[in-house]
């Protein structure tokens, strides 16, 4: 049965006379673990909303509003101070370097709606510049001394005090910016005055250019630096380095500002690095390290230039510090949470933070060497060669910010796994050049160089890596010479039989002697045990390739080499 009127008043009753029971610290934490509209109705329990708003981290108001929308937002927007309304506006009106006319209009419009009270207190406690900025999108000011009279007959121009005309230079905005214009009349003519002044004086390009170096100043403010100072967190540091750097613990935190509880709530994205923060027992210490991760995200938010702080890459910028952060912990720790606690007491969250990064640049460093080597010789154009997946996983880890390619989406280094499964992947490459460059005798200025136009692949660039050992293992199995020629179409008939037994729904399995004789040829052909075992990898990579590409086809089936991959077949 559903709740009378009454059952429910007496519900938020009783929440309000429990919500006023608790001190205003306990009621501010309640309010930040509420989300969306619920954040809005813990509000409205307090005796005195205003107060409670006054205290609400600025990004915490900022995140509220996005995610709910501004017109569901206006109460809230109401009872923001005129410093917390500034960094909103701050957040969200800039593009880069540049006001976003169309969402200053649909502030200016929401501040209206705001009330008169908020209205006068944005216009006394703003920056004139600021002011004269927002309306600058919109109108152009001209007086009776001026063109006035050349642009009276054909523009209905707008003024209140027959000396200042005011046109609208956008269709649909005066209904929205003439009453500001009116407000701030009203409630200031001299400062009005001043304002039409400014209007007439400044260019756009002046008063952007001022202001948006007024605002990143506010931004420093706010824990958001320069964009050359936000760089500074992802310059290289090797994490060997920071494990032989003499320590002392840090300070504790003397700060009483809130930490912005949108960001903490990204700890499941390092679950080593959350584990090892719940080890923590120490308040002052607890509050150091959410300070010094929150500060991390501001210059990490600043150094990737996200556009207009949209929710999504808020959140995206964020997730990758905290994969960075786990990733650093658990290569300064060796993985123990023990050692990872002492860790956080030594070093500050950036350098933690840098350490993950530098463990992927120093992947990245030995992707480049690999390029710059022997067989691909620094032409980025040969990493053709590689078979799909290992070509996006090796474009992913050559990348400007290392990343995983291959697996749909883009990802971080997450984890210790992470980075020691991409280390195996380049060991695996770099042995497969070697043995191709120095004793298969096979590279890219000899494949490029191949008349395939009687082949199938047609052109050099559907050879790739397998194709070349998967070719050379045919020829070995059809006349014993482990050699990269192609494969007359006719012999595949008699090749396959070879290599593959049948299972019980006909499928075709590479035979265990094929693979076994495989790996005993890296064996009698590499001298490095370690290469030998990533050329054995490979191996077995390609003949599961061959699997999938033939092992579908029956016996009696005609094979059409087009549609299939892994061997360089001659049509002759």
């Amino acid at each position: 049965m559903a709740a009378s009127s009454l059952d429910l008043f007496d519900d938020l009753k009783r929440s309000q006379e429990s919500f006023h029971a608790l001190p205003p610290a306990k009621q501010l934490e309640v309010v930040l673990e509420g989300k969306g509209k619920e954040r809005i109705d813990l509000l409205f329990l307090s005796e005195n909303p205003k107060e409670l708003v006054s205290r609400l981290p600025e990004l915490e108001i900022y995140l509220t509003l996005k995610e709910i929308g501004l017109k569901d937002g206006l109460d809230l927007i109401s009872l923001t101070t005129a410093e917390q309304f500034q960094y909103l506006l701050d957040l969200d009106l800039w593009k880069k370097d540049q006001l976003d006319a169309e969402k200053a209009l649909q502030w200016i419009e929401i501040l209206l709606e705001a009330g008169e009270e908020k209205v006068r207190e944005f216009v006394t406690a703003s920056d004139l510049e600021w002011i004269a900025l927002l309306l600058k999108k919109f109108i152009r000011v001209t007086t009776v001394e001026g063109e006035f009279l050349e642009m009276r007959d054909r523009i209905p121009l707008f003024t209140l005090d027959g000396y200042y005309f005011v046109d609208f230079k956008r269709s649909g905005t005066r209904e929205i910016v003439q009453p500001l214009l009116e407000s701030l009349a009203s409630f200031d003519h001299d400062r009005y005055r001043r304002l039409m002044e400014t209007q007439m004086m400044e260019t756009e390009t002046e008063l952007e250019e001022s202001n948006y170096r007024l605002r990143s100043g506010r931004m420093a403010d706010h824990g958001f630096p320069e964009f050359e100072e936000a760089l500074e967190i992802y310059r290289f540091v090797n994490p060997d380095a920071l494990i032989d750097e003499k320590r002392t613990p840090l300070p504790h935190a003397e700060t009483e500002s809130e930490v912005p509880p949108f960001y903490l709530t990204f700890r499941k994205e390092g679950p080593f690095l959350s584990s090892v923060l719940s080890r923590v027992d120490n308040p002052s210490e607890m509050d150091r390290l959410k300070f010094e991760i929150a500060s991390l995200c501001n210059k990490a938010m600043v150094a990737e230039a996200i556009d207009l702080f949209e929710i999504r890459e808020m959140e995206r910028v964020t997730r990758k510090v905290f994969h960075s952060l786990n990733l650093g912990l658990q290569s300064l720790s060796s993985n123990d949470e023990v050692r990872a606690s002492e860790v956080l007491r030594m070093l500050s969250v950036q350098k933690i933070f840098q350490a993950g990064i530098g463990a992927t640049l120093l992947l990245k460093k030995k992707a480049e060497s690999i390029l710059r080597g022997t067989w691909f010789g620094g032409d980025r154009e040969n990493l053709l060669f590689l078979d799909p997946p290992h070509l996006e996983r090796l474009q992913g880890i050559l990348n400007r910010n290392p990343l995983i390619l291959g697996n749909g989406m883009p990802e971080d280094f997450k984890d210790l796994r992470d980075l020691k499964e991409a280390e195996t992947f380049l060991d695996m490459i770099e042995a497969v050049t070697i043995a191709f460059a120095e004793r298969w005798k096979v590279g890219p200025e000899t494949l490029k160089s191949l008349d395939l136009r009687e082949s199938s692949p047609e052109a050099w660039r559907g050879i790739t890596f397998s194709t070349i050992l998967l070719t050379s293992l045919a020829n070995w199995i059809l006349e014993g010479a482990f050699l990269f020629k192609a494969v007359e179409k006719g012999r595949l008939k008699d090749l396959l039989p070879r290599i593959f037994d049948r299972d019980d729904r006909q499928k075709g399995v590479v035979r265990m002697e094929i693979r076994t004789g495989l790996r005993e040829w890296f064996d009698s052909t590499e001298g490095d045990e370690n290469r030998r075992l990533h050329l054995k990898a490979f191996g077995d990579f390609c003949l599961d390739l061959l699997e999938e590409e033939y092992g579908k086809i029956s016996p009696e089936e005609e094979i059409e080499p087009r549609f299939v991959r892994g061997l360089l077949i001659s049509h002759s």
